[in-house]
């Protein structure tokens, strides 16, 4: 008969605590521990010690999604058991090729929005990302990184950045610049990082990989090298979201695949305010409270439309949106 792995010291006091208490295990004898990667129902779970445990739930747990706050055990062979997921802050869910939803990372305090001159990314698509990271809620970060090529830029195409990033910065949004090619922003980076749950989008060659390994140094270390070994992929060829943490402060970045932008459902009105805050401020002066900015009398935000103190595009925008409340 195949016996299970050999146990550590720590786990067979665990067994041996659950043996005393019963096969069921208690609230008291669970361990917390958090979801960093997953391949089906395999998980790979990172304990309070920063410790890596491969294992899997119990049907009753349901889905998991990387980042997911877990309790969790030993059985009487040392497998990892999850018995209980924790309550999310938030969750978000794509859909996957064949339209079936997909957990792709939980509890999220931060999500960075990649940007760079080249390709830069329509302003349009960068504010759409920024309710839908409102809704989620999470704090957003919006970077622009290979900042070395500013100089480099065609005047018109800079002019565009320039005044996307003076524009969100101006209605209360971090922006930060960075490049890794000369360090630029990098500590600031870091210091953004700390102690988040931090989330990282942008479209293809905006240097997202360069980033992931300059801010999280754990690179050469042991535990990538087990998380690379269960996702059967490089670091960087990333088919599942992967949760990594820094060798030097707390918090940790999450790793998305293809993920560009969010999917937006139903916007409430608050977070579109919080999301296009000049609107919000204009709309206090609308005749009738209940305005949509379209074609009533007395609509200080078509007015501020006309005196160019809110551009058209963001206000169409506003409205498209508005629709899906």
């Amino acid at each position: 008969m195949a016996r299970g792995p050999k146990l550590t010291k720590q786990q067979q006091r665990h067994v041996d605590r659950r043996r005393r208490v019963g096969r069921t295990p208690s609230g008291d004898d669970l361990l917390a521990g958090v979801v960093v990667a997953h391949h089906g129902h395999d998980l790979l779970i990172e304990d309070d010690a920063r410790e890596l445990h491969r294992g899997r739930a119990r049907r009753t747990v349901g889905r998991l999604a990387t980042g997911d706050r877990i309790r969790w055990c030993h059985d009487d062979h040392g497998h990892v058991i999850v018995e209980k997921r924790e309550e999310r802050s938030n969750l978000l869910v794509r859909p996957d090729a064949y339209g079936k939803k997909k957990l792709m990372a939980a509890n999220i305090d931060q999500v960075i929005i990649v940007t760079a001159p080249l390709p830069w990314m329509n302003p349009e698509v960068v504010e759409r990302t920024l309710v839908a990271v409102l809704a989620l809620p999470a704090r957003p970060l919006i970077l622009l990184n290979k900042a070395d090529l500013l100089g480099e830029t065609p005047p018109g195409e800079l002019e565009e950045i320039e005044a996307a990033l003076a524009l969100w910065q101006r209605l209360g949004f971090a922006v930060i610049r960075t490049s890794v090619k000369t360090g630029e922003g990098m500590d600031e980076l870091k210091s953004e990082l700390a102690g988040r749950s931090s989330l990282m989008i942008g479209l293809s060659g905006v240097g997202k990989t360069s980033l992931t390994r300059v801010i999280t140094p754990l690179a050469g270390d042991a535990a990538v090298g087990e998380i690379s070994a269960f996702n059967r992929e490089g670091m960087h060829t990333t088919r599942t979201s992967t949760l990594y943490r820094f060798a030097d402060m707390p918090g940790g970045l999450i790793d998305a695949p293809g993920l560009r932008d969010f999917p937006i459902d139903q916007v409430p009105e608050a977070v579109l305010d919080d999301a296009f805050p000049e609107i919000a401020e204009a709309a206090r002066y609308c005749r009738f409270n209940d305005c949509r900015h379209r074609n009533e009398p007395g609509c200080a935000v078509r007015a501020g439309v006309e005196e160019g103190t809110i551009l058209a595009r963001r206000l169409r925008q506003y409205q498209e949106l508005l629709k899906t409340d």
